[in-house]
């Protein structure tokens, strides 16, 4: 049997991409493990949206050249963002890369390719366990000899001799069954600072006919919680039908079964009323959630990006999600320090914190990418600047979110459980996504929970049933 391992880097899109692969693999017969000590087959797939994701994932490659040295058949692969303009690179750089496929490249071609290759690395597994005199010969590590030689021998099975039985999650039990389907790939925005559109290319929405049947098909086999994933999901268009992100979502929702839908992300540009009409219509279901990036609160900083909105449409559009769902979560994303912000343009958005109030930000101080259009601008602003701003807005952020939390206590939330983490702590979460912990002795995990909240902190809550 050959083991395989996944490193996801990035986004929920790749954490999809990385479930698709591992449904793949498992369907031909091979074994999904917890750690790259226990793999024949490492697959990393790659996020190139900031400098220090590809400073992480270089020193991720690097270590794996040991494990490579204790068992020269494994096979290492690169695919994803990084992998789309760093592919001679990745070759040039580390011997032990034995594959690289980009975010653009077909997906289907690399699955018939990961098909391929986990036939030949049966065969080629088995070799080096038969004969491991012919891998490591006089003088080399005798430790390491033994360890191979006394390994269980294998015998190679017909891949393709398998049922063509579908097991449409991977997931560990325990942990809660979760389904992240792609319902299209790459962008047409081209934001100034974003490299994703010359990492994934254009836009190409997914036929909706398709993502329906894997939306049941992961029910089916016990997912709980549903999460459409899209760079700009507002702006999808089923190939077949011209219907658009809200008809999915409204179709989605009227699937059979009990269980969540999520979605991300959403463009403001793109954002309709009508969307928030189908979430408000099917509340059993869509959950009482939006992330919601905003970026700058400055209309100056807005157009350098070339977000196509300004500040007084942002708001407008909560104000629409307001008064459909009331208590709403909502979540944003906010870069700091971008080239040419002035302190009048940090405080700017600063301001706007205050006008929502979310309840997350996840907050970054601006990460210059070559190919984008910001790589080339004059920045002004000195790092130091950039961290104080940043610390400003996140110490902020924390009162806010404190503030939030806290006005939960008292009442009665629905609540998924994810896992257990100790014998008489569970861990859940609200629709809008906040941590509960909540105290139990038993197995709830993948079930719905309605909760008493006794206590909040900036971070989570804390729940009793």
């Amino acid at each position: 049997m050959i083991n395989f391992f996944i490193k996801t880097f990035g986004c929920q899109a790749n954490v999809a991409d990385s479930q698709d692969l591992a449904k793949l693999l498992t369907e031909i017969g091979a074994q999904e493990v917890e750690s790259e000590n226990s793999a024949d087959l490492i697959i990393i797939n790659t996020c190139a949206i900031r400098e220090l994701a590809e400073q992480k994932l270089y020193s991720y490659i690097g270590r794996l050249s040991k494990i490579k040295k204790i068992r020269p058949y494994l096979k290492v692969g690169v695919i994803g963002c990084v992998a789309s303009y760093r592919k001679q690179e990745l070759y040039s750089r580390f011997d032990h890369v034995s594959f690289v496929y980009g975010a653009r490249d077909e997906l289907q071609t690399l699955k018939a390719y990961l098909i391929n290759l986990c036939n030949e690395l049966m065969t080629t597994k088995q070799f080096f366990e038969q004969h491991p005199e012919n891998v490591f010969g006089q003088g080399q590590d005798r430790d390491v000899k033994k360890i191979v030689e006394t390994k269980k021998l294998l015998t190679i099975p017909n891949l393709f001799s398998k049922a063509s039985k579908i097991n449409s999650l991977s997931y560990k039990p325990q942990e809660l069954v979760r389904s992240m389907i792609n319902i299209m790939t790459g962008c047409n925005k081209y934001c100034s600072y974003c490299i994703v559109p010359f990492t994934r290319g254009r836009e190409t929405s997914f036929a909706m006919s398709k993502i329906l049947d894997q939306v049941k098909k992961d029910i089916e086999n016990g997912a709980k919680e549903i999460t459409l994933l899209g760079q700009n999901v507002n702006s999808y268009i089923d190939p077949e039908s011209n219907s658009r992100f809200p008809e999915l979502l409204q179709k989605v929702a009227e699937i059979d079964g009990d269980f969540w839908v999520r979605f991300m992300s959403p463009h403001p540009q793109d954002m309709t009323r009508d969307l928030f009409e189908v979430m408000a219509q099917h509340g059993n279901k869509l959950c009482n959630y939006l992330h919601f990036p905003m970026q700058s609160g400055s209309n100056r900083i807005l157009q350098l990006m070339n977000r196509n909105y300004t500040a007084e449409e942002y708001l407008e559009k909560i104000g629409w999600l307001r008064s459909l769902m009331p208590h709403a979560t909502i979540s944003t994303d906010i870069i700091v320090g971008f080239p040419g912000e002035t302190e009048k343009d940090y405080l700017a958005t600063r301001e706007m914190l205050d006008k929502i109030k979310f309840d997350f930000v996840f907050s970054f101080i601006y990460s210059k990418r070559k190919y984008t259009k910001a790589f080339e601008m004059d920045d002004q602003n000195t790092h130091e600047i950039k961290v104080q701003r940043l610390n400003d807005l996140q110490a902020r952020q924390v009162e806010i979110a404190l503030e939030l939390n806290s006005q939960k206590i008292g009442k009665n939330l629905k609540v998924l459980v994810e896992k257990r983490l100790t014998d008489d702590k569970l861990l859940a979460r609200t629709e809008g996504s906040i941590r509960v912990l909540v105290s139990s002795t038993e197995n709830k995990v993948n079930s719905f929970l309605n909760v008493e909240i006794t206590d909040a902190s900036v971070t989570s809550l804390v729940g009793k049933f």
